[in-house]
């Protein structure tokens, strides 16, 4: 018995230390995954984890590491208003509030929503013909005058992008970043783009296309692939594809699927071996089709597949998907929003898996924003320290006891 005793003793396995290098331990936290909470979480841990997680050059660090951040939440444009909606569950639900664009009193409901990119946000105000550059974290925001030969009338805007003009995620004032703008001139015979350089603060000219049918307007946000921008125009004779290189800043048109239905909602995405691909809802179906290049060199689209919405939506009850409206798209993660039946869908488009995120009687434009945001630690503080915590709605739920780490 003693020696059984000796030997259980000799088996316990000394306390685990950590790390007493900053520079070691720095990096085991930039290893955390790019959520809002987990650095405030961290900084709970001791002290020291807090001067650590809490030092601006390692917030930088922790950016550049994850260069695909989450999608954090969607901005749902409200004729003119855009409001923030978090899909995450606490402790990473962001308030509605904190995301809240501050804008004069004069200009609420002015301002149209041109879509989001690398941590910034684009709207287009067409009663001052002046963009506004909005990077949510931080709230920074940048505006600048439209030149003045768009005047609204002979050439008019209808849709921009804006990204991020170098590598370097080292915050707003440090990163340049670009901004495209499309539209149509020629009583809407021409499409035209002009890019705006916050490094030169300066307009390209204004580049022109011939339009191969009267085009109206840009219904979707610009998808980038590569270095080119995709959008979608409409017109008098159905839809087209307005491509602009950005290295070259030439734009070039690409037809549409011809037997596809003109009337349907769409959404264009590239494969992995950076084929064109269009999805496009129609009469209660989702039709996949490809665009591939034929032995005499001529691109040709064709019909992959043709699945009922009834069936990918829910397959579990029986849904009237026969009015389906796109709400907005997610590019890096081929992730679609879509309305049917009251509610609110999330489909990804490879697998086609669908989820139902809120529901809504509102049809309104939605706007995915991907963000390496750390929440605010006070307020993460409190989630852990209060006998209440943040619903989905926004409220306050009580929870009958003290939530700890």
């Amino acid at each position: 018995m003693n020696r059984l005793r000796r030997r259980r003793g000799t088996s316990v396995a000394p306390p685990v230390t950590l790390p007493d290098d900053d520079d070691l331990l720095s990096e085991i936290l930039l290893r955390l995954p790019p959520r809002p909470s987990s650095l405030p979480r961290a900084s709970l841990v001791c002290k020291r984890w807090r001067r650590l997680v809490t030092d601006p050059a390692f917030h930088r660090r922790f950016r550049a590491r994850h260069r695909n951040p989450p999608l954090i939440g969607v901005f749902e444009d409200y004729l003119g208003y855009p409001f923030f909606r978090s899909v995450l569950d606490p402790p990473d639900l962001i308030p509605r509030e904190r995301f809240r664009l501050r804008l004069a009193e004069d200009e609420g409901g002015q301002w149209r929503f041109y879509g989001c990119r690398h941590g910034r946000v684009l709207l287009f105000n067409r009663a001052k013909n002046e963009i506004l550059v909005w990077v949510p974290d931080t709230g920074d925001h940048h505006r600048v005058a439209v030149p003045p030969e768009i005047d609204g009338k002979e050439k008019i805007i209808w849709n921009g992008a804006v990204l991020s003009a170098a590598t370097a995620d080292d915050g707003f004032s440090s990163c340049p970043f670009k901004v495209v703008l499309v539209g149509v001139a020629g009583n809407n015979t021409q499409m035209f783009a002009c890019v705006y350089c916050s490094e030169s603060g300066k307009w390209s000219d204004l580049i022109s296309v011939a339009a191969p049918f009267l085009v109206f307007f840009f219904r979707d946000p610009g998808i980038l692939v590569g270095h080119a921008l995709y959008w979608m125009a409409s017109g008098d004779h159905g839809s087209t594809i307005l491509q602009f290189d950005l290295d070259d800043q030439t734009p070039a048109v690409i037809e549409w699927p011809s037997d596809s239905d003109p009337n349907c909602y769409t959404q264009t995405w590239l494969t992995e071996g950076d084929c064109l691909r269009v999805a496009t809802f129609s009469r209660g179906s989702l039709q996949m089709w490809e665009r591939k290049v034929c032995s005499e060199g001529v691109a040709k689209w064709v019909l992959q597949k043709t699945y009922e919405l009834k069936n990918v939506l829910n397959p579990e009850i029986r849904l009237n998907v026969e009015y389906v409206t796109k709400l907005g798209y997610v590019q890096d993660i081929k992730v679609m929003f879509v309305w049917a039946a009251h509610s609110v869908f999330m489909l990804q488009l490879d697998s086609l898996q669908a989820k139902k995120v809120w529901e809504s009687c509102v049809i309104a434009p939605i706007h995915p924003y991907a963000s390496t945001y750390v929440a605010d630690y006070v307020s993460l503080r409190m989630h852990y320290s209060s006998p209440f915590i943040y619903t989905r709605n926004y409220g306050l739920r009580k929870t009958g006891k003290v939530s700890r780490l």
